[in-house]
């Protein structure tokens, strides 16, 4: 029996900030399809999501023409997208509104037998636990499998998934593939934005690949452009540290049997954690999706008090670039961020983008502007998380030879990530 077309895109041209962003998109999607969405970091992906939910021209300002129809039905607006599109989108920090997350998941009005519904999911995706914790104590993977729990029970015609497994673990990750084969299962259709194609080879039905706002439609994650960058950047990356050199310097932060939980748990999320950072060294902190590398770094940067225990800070010169760049971006103005320092920005190939607006930014663009702004000051001590979120093959490699550069200054640099590619440039691993 032929499946019938949920979502026609045809001729859909976006322009804004004097750039054309997507030029003439079209394509279809029938019901229970998966389609991965693949380009380097900027190249309009997430523009696409927001194009068809509505957002990119109420929101962001953007001019947008062609045409976009769910079952037949013209979607020229977000009043009338909300009906049929569910959008989980790239920041977890902007998808829970309610103070706890199952608020947020059982009055939802397209929810049935809601409860039951969201007991089986969330189990599933391994975020059972954390229905009843305060959203503010979610970290921004827990925070992304809440929002795609509330695609799983929700059953809109198309859900739109925008890096959806960038903060999770590999265990995690599957957990999202499984969620998503559910989902499609309920004959919905979703779109998938990520830069792990591995992740979803032979999990996806197709994949657009956006290059100079132009698409081009592949059957298998292997045969697009990305697949051979990948293997290019385990090649760099390898490089790289046969180039990096590391002497462990003075000591400039050192913590002592600290423990940590948030106010409202009773749980420590941190247990006796004894660790040195010292100067000329890149060190690693990684673990599970919730397991308190966030927190770790907070605590670190003295955000947060340890419940016990203590860290003591040898520099003064402390940076902290958290998951959320617009937390450390002061200015509005990506040049004026930057001091104007073409060389600077060229380094993160923001040079082009100088007089652009923060808010036209991609997530992995105001990422690496937050970076090269951190980089700019050179700290004596930086505390990054999750440097390669968001971040396209190229760009990885910029911000690993960015921070080789600065730890070949002498500055200690910390970095609390599920990317594997800081194992090619760490001196030291610290696991939570």
């Amino acid at each position: 029996m032929k499946k019938r077309v949920v979502l026609e895109v045809k001729n859909l041209t976006v322009y804004g900030n004097s750039r054309t962003i997507l030029r003439n998109i079209s394509f279809s999607l029938e019901e229970g399809e998966r389609l991965l969405v693949v380009g380097r970091s900027g190249s309009g992906k997430t523009t696409l999501l927001r194009s068809l939910v509505g957002i990119a021209q109420e929101v962001f300002g953007l001019t947008v023409s062609g045409s976009i129809h769910v079952y037949g039905e013209r979607v020229s607006n977000s009043a009338k997208a909300s009906k049929h599109f569910f959008y989980v989108p790239q920041e977890p920090w902007y998808s829970i509104a309610a103070p706890y997350p199952i608020l947020e998941l059982i009055f939802d009005d397209r929810c049935n037998d809601c409860l039951e519904s969201v007991e089986r999911f969330s189990r599933k995706l391994g975020i059972h636990e954390k229905l009843y914790k305060a959203s503010t104590d979610l970290s921004a993977g827990e925070a992304q499998r809440i929002a795609l729990l509330q695609a799983l029970i929700s059953k809109y015609h198309v859900v739109l998934i925008d890096e959806v497994t960038s903060y999770l673990d590999p265990e995690a990750k599957r957990s999202v593939v499984e969620a998503v084969k559910a989902i499609s299962e309920q004959g919905t259709a979703v779109i998938i934005v990520d830069h792990d194609i591995e992740l979803w080879r032979g999990k996806v039905d197709r994949v657009l690949h956006i290059d100079k706002g132009a698409i081009r439609l592949y059957d298998d994650p292997a045969g697009t452009p990305i697949a051979l960058d990948l293997e290019k950047l385990k090649y760099e990356l390898k490089n790289l540290r046969q180039m990096m050199k590391y002497s462990e310097g003075a000591s400039v932060l050192i913590t002592e049997n600290v423990w940590f939980k948030y106010p409202d748990s009773d749980t420590y999320i941190l247990k006796d954690v004894h660790m040195t950072v010292h100067q000329h060294e890149i060190t690693w902190i990684k673990g599970k999706s919730g397991r308190g590398k966030s927190t770790l770094l907070k605590v670190l940067a003295g955000v947060l008090k340890p419940s016990r225990g203590q860290v003591k800070r040898f520099v003064n010169e402390v940076q902290l670039v958290s998951e959320n760049p617009l937390h450390y971006i002061s200015n509005p103005i990506v040049g004026e961020e930057l001091q104007w320092d073409n060389n600077i920005a060229a380094l993160v190939e923001l040079d082009d983008k100088l007089n652009v607006s923060i808010m036209f930014l991609s997530s992995g663009e105001r990422r690496r502007l937050a970076i090269a702004s951190a980089f700019q000051k050179q700290p004596k001590l930086l505390l990054i998380d999750e440097p390669t979120v968001g971040l396209d093959p190229w760009n990885a490699i910029a911000i690993a030879k960015l921070l080789s550069m600065l730890q070949s200054k002498g500055s200690a640099i910390v970095v609390a990530s599920h990317g594997e590619e800081f194992q090619y440039i760490a001196s030291r691993v610290v696991e939570v």
